[in-house]
């Protein structure tokens, strides 16, 4: 009677259960078993008594019993009967709970990997008769209902513990409320496969000026995006390696979003979505974060955290994620999801020409003088070839190519052209003869150098070393010859004739080649050589060669081969 009286003279709910307690915890050192589910203090209990029961007994039961009896509201209840609103908040429910959400209530020693999911499922468990490993199951948690249980009791030790009650009740109340624009039942039911292939990802980077195309960073962008579509953790996707240095690139992936691969990202997703039949749903979905106002909860703020100052640690200070945390007074996960909400900026933003530097000045070239439909109608409409279209751009063909790969232009089958035969005379004549260069007479033929040099092993031409005379430099010495007197022109018929012819004149002024090779500069074997071969041209001896102490004399041709070279030298002074 005593504690009736009490009771009905409370003020609030809160303060009756506090009056009615000391009844609830004499019963039971009387040995009587008192708690929520038994408790039937007469008949046809009114809500407001029964909440007064509930709030009594309230710090003798399990968190998840709290929360099942929205113990700390203005009006506890037992749980709704049925699982038709559990199934329906379960389809509104990603199995890692949204950051926005999640964060303010860390703690230590428990991380967001682990709590995420924990608190996805205590959702599940306000206002249901679900026992945890049901809500886990559910919604396709990473864990289990004995993990659900043991975070919550950590949770239950800290002292704001009746505010972290008040935010999982109000959560699951608002989603109860309230239409959720993702299906993420639907979203985890995916095949993922798809999601960001290769060539999508390369094609992001080229866009993006984003560095690191590789396979590796392309894994953990999917892993990422996995993530964030489907609610699931990133080690559950199909791309995943388990391996602790994988798990922290993931999470730690934020660090090298820009506002441009953001949006990259955002636009692949949609694609994505859209291909398996969701074009109704956005990619992310961020939940209000007002209604967790007025409580005092352990974790950070995100919204207290300046992004501005966040970005500069970042990118101009170069921080670490864990040393901008420190900075700035909060969490290491709540850096990386601000970053993932707001993509810091490039320190210095990319000109047009360092984009190009950056990623293949070429491919950058042709993409901007041919988009997409330019390329279509160039390539599919007017037939024009690879090779005709990276003439009119400036570029290889194989840029082109690469091109139109990512444009997802289907490419023809390459046509074999007619082999064109190359006669061995008119190879010779312009090879050898005339000593033109490979690659000048693989052009006029219209066929690759590699195809000219196979023909010319084909007829037995033997192939000069590289770096031989040009065409140009034999055109020259042939005009040369032209001009010159009918005694010299057999010895200007090749590239340095007159030089030879000079040098083989200044030679006879001297006792001695060995002298001679000494005053002119040159090494004795060059100059003999070089008289050598203008007397092979000319078809006859022009020098006696010094022996025995005598000197080298001229023969009589010699003698009217010098003198038409100094001739020659006299008018061209003149």
């Amino acid at each position: 009677m005593v504690a009736a009286l009490l009771a009905m003279d409370s003020p609030d709910i809160a303060s009756a259960g506090d009056a009615l307690r000391w009844l609830v915890t004499s019963s039971r050192e009387r040995g009587l078993a008192v708690h929520a589910t038994n408790m039937g203090w007469g008949k046809n209990t009114s809500p407001v008594l029964s909440a007064v029961q509930l709030t009594a007994v309230a710090p003798l039961r399990k968190p998840s019993d709290q929360l099942r009896y929205r113990i700390g509201t203005p009006l506890p209840t037992h749980p709704a009967p049925g699982t038709t609103h559990t199934t329906a908040l379960a389809r509104r429910l990603p199995s890692m709970l949204w950051p926005a959400w999640s964060l303010p209530l860390s703690i230590p020693n428990c991380h967001q990997r682990q709590l995420r999911p924990v608190l996805s499922a205590a959702l599940l468990i306000v206002n249901s008769r679900l026992n945890l490993d049901e809500a886990a199951d559910l919604i396709e948690s990473p864990v289990e209902g004995h993990a659900v249980s043991r975070v919550l009791q950590l949770l239950e030790q800290r002292e704001q513990w009746p505010s972290i009650r008040a935010a999982l009740i109000r959560m699951a109340g608002y989603l109860a409320e309230h239409d959720v624009p993702i299906d993420y039942e639907r979203r985890r039911a995916l095949d993922y496969t798809m999601l960001l292939p290769d060539k999508v990802w390369a094609r992001i980077c080229r866009d993006t000026a984003t560095p690191g195309p590789r396979a590796i960073r392309a894994k953990i962008a999917r892993c990422f995006l996995f993530e964030r579509l489907t609610g699931l953790p990133a080690s559950a996707s199909p791309f995943a390696v388990d391996d602790n240095a994988f798990r922290t690139k993931v999470a730690d992936f934020p660090q090298h979003l820009t506002p441009e691969l953001g949006r990259a990202l955002d636009a692949h997703t949609r694609e994505f979505l859209a291909n398996q039949g969701i074009d109704s749903e956005p990619a992310m979905w961020y939940p209000p974060t007002d209604l967790l106002d007025g409580l005092d909860l352990p974790g950070p703020n995100p919204d207290a955290v300046d992004v501005t100052d966040m970005h500069s640690l970042t990118t101009v200070a170069g921080n670490t994620l864990g040393a901008t945390a420190i900075r700035l007074g909060t969490s290491l996960d709540t850096v990386r999801y601000l970053l993932e909400l707001h993509p810091a900026p490039r320190r210095y933003p990319l000109s047009e020409g360092q984009a190009t530097q950056v990623h293949n000045r070429a491919y950058c070239t042709a993409k901007a003088a041919l988009p997409r439909a330019r390329l279509a109608d160039l390539y599919h409409q007017q037939q024009m070839s690879l090779r005709e279209i990276a003439a009119t751009a400036g570029v290889s063909r194989q840029i082109i190519a690469r091109l139109a790969r990512d444009y997802d232009l289907s490419l023809r089958k390459p046509q074999r052209r007619a082999r064109t035969a190359i006669d061995r005379d008119w190879l010779y004549e312009q090879y050898v003869t005339k000593r033109r260069a490979l690659p000048d007479i693989a052009d006029e033929a219209g066929m690759s150098t590699a195809n000219m040099a196979r023909w010319a092993k084909t007829h037995a031409i033997p192939m000069r070393g590289r770096g031989g005379p040009s065409h140009s430099a034999n055109l020259a010495a042939e005009d040369v010859a032209a001009e010159a007197p009918e005694l010299l022109r057999p010895a200007l018929a090749g590239i340095g004739g007159w030089e030879r012819l000079e040098r083989f004149a200044a030679a006879t002024r001297h006792p001695t080649l060995t002298i001679a090779a000494e005053k002119l500069g040159v090494h004795q074997f060059t100059l003999v050589n070089q008289i050598n071969r203008i007397e092979r041209e000319l078809g006859a001896t022009l020098l006696n060669r010094a022996e025995r102490g005598r000197p080298m004399k001229l023969t009589a041709h010699g003698a009217r081969v010098v003198a038409t070279i100094r001739a020659c030298q006299r008018r061209a002074v003149r």
